[in-house]
């Protein structure tokens, strides 16, 4: 377990990332933040796209679990989409609900992976369990409130730059 909020990989979108970035490390469970990771939060429905790429992971034998921290409807209309589980309210980065969810499917935290958009909710609640963290670049940054939050974390983004420059 890492407390340091640096991902595992970097993509520019969801649709960059492929199954054998799983497979090829062990990891079977992928738990999938929403909310400007797979849509923006102006959109509430799943696209074509999106649904094709969950169908993807899907047949490579992974597993995928809704997990966001959204209040609303947004994860269950997502997740019905995509014909996933989910758990809303999540309280990322804090890892209990994260954690109920891999035991009650009986996955050990290095069989998991998460993926999301943001280094102080989804990267740390992945390190913090000890899984596999995926960030990828936020879809819009129109509210202040995110680009300011994105703004905080652009030292952790440089550093994982660095970290694979070398």
């Amino acid at each position: 377990m890492s407390f340091w909020p640096v991902p595992d990989v970097m993509a520019g979108s969801i649709y960059e990332i492929r199954p054998r970035l799983f497979t090829n490390r062990g990891i079977r469970f992928i738990m999938l933040d929403i909310d400007n990771t797979v849509a923006p939060y102006t959109v509430n429905d799943a696209s074509e796209r999106m649904i094709e790429w969950v169908n993807e992971m899907k047949a490579a034998g992974l597993e995928l679990f809704v997990l966001s921290n959204n209040r609303g409807e947004r994860p269950e209309r997502f997740a019905a989409a995509f014909g996933l589980d989910w758990c809303k309210k999540a309280w990322k980065p804090f890892t209990k609900n994260a954690r109920r969810v891999m035991q009650q499917r009986g996955f050990s935290p290095e069989e998991t992976a998460f993926i999301g958009d943001q280094i102080y909710t989804d990267v740390c609640c992945a390190k913090w369990c000890g899984a596999f963290a995926v960030l990828v670049h936020p879809i819009e940054f129109n509210r202040f409130i995110l680009r300011f939050r994105y703004w905080l974390e652009v030292p952790f983004r440089l550093k994982y730059q660095w970290k694979y420059m070398k």
